[in-house]
Formats: structure tokens, sequence, C-alpha cells
């Protein structure tokens, strides 16, 4: 009896003890578990920073994203921002000389970031799931880097004690990854179309319209026709124009320049157009591009003659999405493309 006591005051004690371990944890303000295990659980990601920037990325199936409900998202920004928030890690607490410091700056200069994923109401050893629903998981404000640049200040909400995080083998500072900005994580396509999904390619050049044409497909034939008179191009360099053809595969725009200032903007697009291209889907959607010289910096200089250039020879303006966002475009992609109707034509023997 005396060893059976012994036993059964030990075990109250034990349970006690555990009780009492349960409680300071729940009841404890440092919270360190910044990482998502699951990552196909994540439905959502809401993030604000200190100047209104907002931004929401949803998921609507294994590999697409959703911007603000509105655009389809970068999917290499996605694939950045998951390895992310799977793979953080603590290194460090802040010091507690600099933690008041730390803590001042993430209020006044951090992003919010709110993670929710998909939880179950009923969950036996991740077995036996039922009643699925969304749920606010996690919620962490992401501050500054360190002063070595290879760690990134990070405090969870509820919590009074900032971390210094890192993502292991990555050697830099997390922040711009948790950028709010809606056009940072916007998709740069323009067009993804393969040959057979192509109807019809119109490209004009309103300051050289001899050079202007259209090409439309029938079946597996192509039809080459000039602009400036409605003339049909027979004879045309078949494999040229199928290498024209296939250059609306993946193509994209460097980047936005929505943020330059409207008057800036506007004195642009009042231009004459360098170049309005036109591609229509066999379905009947539209993918328009117009193209407006961007002028050099001034002082530039070609590097081989010496002589001073006067237009960049990298990029140029353009107005995509039914003119409603003004992007960079590169000289590198649409080399390919903007090609006078000449091009097609096949070159005489010499004699």
């Amino acid at each position: 009896m005396t060893k059976n006591k012994y036993i059964a005051i030990a075990t109250l004690i034990l349970a006690a003890l555990a009780v009492f371990l349960v409680l300071k944890s729940s009841n404890s303000t440092i919270k360190a578990d910044f990482a998502v295990e699951d990552q196909a659980s994540i439905t959502k990601i809401f993030m604000s920073d200190k100047l209104n920037n907002k931004v929401t990325l949803k998921r609507v199936d294994e590999t697409k994203w959703l911007v603000n409900d509105k655009y389809q998202a970068r999917a290499d920004g996605i694939d950045i921002l998951m390895e992310t928030v799977t793979q953080l890690r603590v290194k460090e607490p802040v010091t507690i000389a600099g933690r008041n410091n730390v803590i001042k700056w993430l209020a006044s200069k951090s992003t919010k970031v709110e993670i929710y994923q998909t939880v179950y109401r009923i969950n036996l050893f991740n077995k036996i799931k039922w009643f699925p629903h969304e749920k606010l998981t996690k919620v962490y404000y992401v501050g500054d880097e360190t002063q070595d640049n290879n760690g990134t200040f990070m405090l969870m909400q509820g919590s009074d004690e900032p971390f210094i995080c890192y993502i292991p083998g990555f050697r830099g500072f997390l922040s711009p990854r948790y950028t709010a900005l809606e056009s940072d994580w916007r998709n740069h396509a323009i067009c993804d179309l393969k040959i057979g999904e192509i109807k019809s390619v119109r490209l004009e050049f309103p300051t050289a319209p001899d050079s202007s044409f259209e090409i439309t497909r029938y079946d597996r034939n192509f039809e080459l026709k000039a602009l400036k008179n409605n003339q049909i191009i027979n004879g045309y360099d078949t494999l040229k124009l199928l290498d024209f053809m296939s250059s609306f595969t993946n193509l994209n725009f460097e980047a936005f320049r929505n943020n330059m200032s409207k008057h800036d903007i506007d004195s642009i697009t009042s231009q004459i157009p360098m170049a309005i291209l036109t591609i229509n889907d066999i379905t009947g959607k539209a993918y328009k591009v117009k193209g407006f010289l961007k002028l050099a910096e001034v002082g530039s200089i070609d590097e081989v003659t010496g002589k001073e250039i006067f237009v960049d020879r990298d990029r140029f303006y353009g107005l995509v999405n039914d003119d409603k966002d003004f992007v960079f475009l590169q000289y590198f992609t649409f080399n390919q493309i903007l090609k006078p109707i000449s091009f097609f034509r096949p070159k005489r023997d010499k004699k």
C-alpha cells in the first residue's frame, strides 16, 4: 500500500507540474513559431506596410494564385514567398540592449503578414480529417535587415520579444520578399500562345505604313497581307514567318511603370507609337501592345562610334492590358517581332 501511495503522490506531482508548464507556456508572450510546416495548406497571404500598400495573394489551385482577386500572380514570386514562409528559422532573439529600439522600428517601419491555412475541426493523427475551413494561423511583422545583412528583424503578433530570422543556406535579408506592392506580384505576361492558338497577328508601324502587315491563319496555311494596300503577298519565306509566329509563347514585359507621374505618362503616350501589335487568338481574345520610343539618358555615348546616343537601345515604353498598364519593354525580347513586311520576302538570287 505504501508503495502504491508513493506512486500515486508522484503521479499527482508530475501531473500538477505538467499543468503548470502548459499554463506558463500559454501565458508567455515569447512566440517564435514563424514558419508554416504545410505549404499546401496555405490558402491566402495578406500583407500591408506603413505606406498604406496592401496586397492579398489568394490560391486558386496548385499552380495559380490571384493578386487582389484581379490579376494573375507571378509564379516565380509565389515560389520564393512559399520558400520563405516554410523555411523561415529563428537565428537568435534580439539582445536586451537593442530590444526597445527594434520594437520601435517595427512599429514605424514594417510589413504585417497574415497567413491563412486550411485546417480541420476534426483531425485524428493527420489521417482522418473532417470539416475543413480557412483559418488565420499566423500574424507577424517583418522589419529591416540586421547590420551584417544576413538576418531580418521579425516579431510575432502578441509577443513582446523580437527575433532575428533567416533562411538556412541563404545569405541576405528577407524583407524584399514580403513586399505589399500590388505591382510586385502581378504577372508580367503579355500573352502565352502557341502557333495553333493564334488566329491573326497585325503589326502596324504608324510612321512607316509600307512596313505594316497582317498574318492570318487558315487551318494550316498562313496569309500575309500588306496593310497599306491590302495586297496579299505570295511566295513569302515560310521559315521566317513560322519563326515570327512562334514569338508569342511566353511573351513578357520587363516591369510596370504605372508609378511614373501622370504628366510624364500622358506626355509619352500622346506621341505617335513606334509600333502597334495586335494578336488575336482562336477564341476571339485580343492582346494589344503599343510601343513608344524611350529617350536615352543625357550624355549616353555609343561605345563603338563615340557619338552621343539620343534613343535608348535597350528599352522602350509600352501600353498593355487594354492600355491600362504602362510598362517597360525590352528590345531583346521584341527584336524578333518588330520586323517590317520586307523581312518575309524571299531574297532574290544574285546573278
